[in-house]
């Protein structure tokens, strides 16, 4: 078993009982609130990378990946020596060494902001830098469909497309205009087959003559499908204020479900050399 964006909506709203317009238009957001939680409390391998650059000489910033959630690991190589950053809080970093102007073989890192990490001391020539991290996959409740529309040239990547009939909106992900299919983010209900859409920045107006079904799965959804499903209950029930019982029910089913992938998921052994004095995270 596994599910789609779509099939999980329906679970969530089956447990619940709810078709409230705005419950439903947030079950988006109980599923991407419910992936950033298992990413936060495991580690899974199958989303781990590495990527390779260098550092720059007197520059103490190094550029973060795009798709970046937590390091596993940062060296830079040293007189063909690897070398393995410790990481640290940005503060202690920058309290280490104060003064960027004074460069040195760099020893620790952290998270500077968004785009960066810091380095320290600030690096005092180009050293080949090897970064270990866990990336952020595409979220199930980011799963697309293709719509197949008489022209497809004139709409935006963007904007919002609604349905005549249906009144159903989307936004649009990508196009395709040799082949006029609009690929849009999975709509809360569905557009019908022939109906009309129109583009709310363009203005533009087509046909419907095919539409894809929602196949798009996850490695939660389905490796991780209970946790993905009694975490979304569990941000769904607080957002409806349900009752206290309820909530503890289902977030005792989420956590007994994180214990059972903590040994599936996790790979990182509870000493590693270049991670010393940094608090990890007890297996069970």
């Amino acid at each position: 078993m596994s599910y789609t964006l779509t099939t999980l909506r329906t679970s969530i709203q089956d447990y619940t009982e709810n078709d409230e317009t705005t419950f439903v238009s947030n079950l988006r957001n109980f599923i991407r609130s419910t992936e950033n939680r298992l990413f936060k409390m495991i580690d899974f391998e199958v989303f781990r990378k590495n990527v390779t650059s260098a550092t720059t000489s007197s520059d103490r910033f190094l550029s973060v990946p795009t798709d970046f959630f937590s390091p596993f690991s940062l060296s830079i190589t040293v007189s063909s020596n690897l070398v393995f950053l410790l990481e640290k809080d940005v503060n202690f970093v920058q309290e280490y060494h104060p003064n960027p102007a004074t460069t040195g073989v760099p020893k620790y890192y952290a998270r500077f902001d968004v785009d960066n990490f810091i380095l320290s001391p600030t690096p005092n020539s180009n050293y080949p830098v090897e970064l270990h991290y866990y990336y952020r996959p595409t979220s199930l409740a980011d799963s697309t469909i293709q719509l197949t529309v008489s022209s497809a040239s004139s709409f935006a990547v963007g904007e919002t497309i609604t349905g005549s009939s249906s009144g159903v909106t989307a936004t649009i992900d990508s196009k395709n205009d040799s082949d006029n299919k609009l690929t849009i983010i999975v709509p809360t209900t569905g557009f019908t087959n022939g109906e009309t859409i129109t583009g709310s920045t363009t203005s533009h107006s087509s046909a419907i003559s095919a539409i894809s079904s929602d196949t798009t799965t996850s490695w939660l959804s389905k490796n991780a499908i209970n946790a993905l499903l009694y975490g979304s209950l569990v941000e769904a029930y607080i957002f409806m204020k349900g009752e206290a019982d309820v909530i503890q029910l289902y977030e005792r089913r989420f956590m007994e479900e994180v214990s059972r992938l903590k040994d599936f998921g996790e790979s990182r052994e509870n000493n590693d050399a270049y991670r010393q004095g940094l608090p990890r995270r007890q297996r069970t």
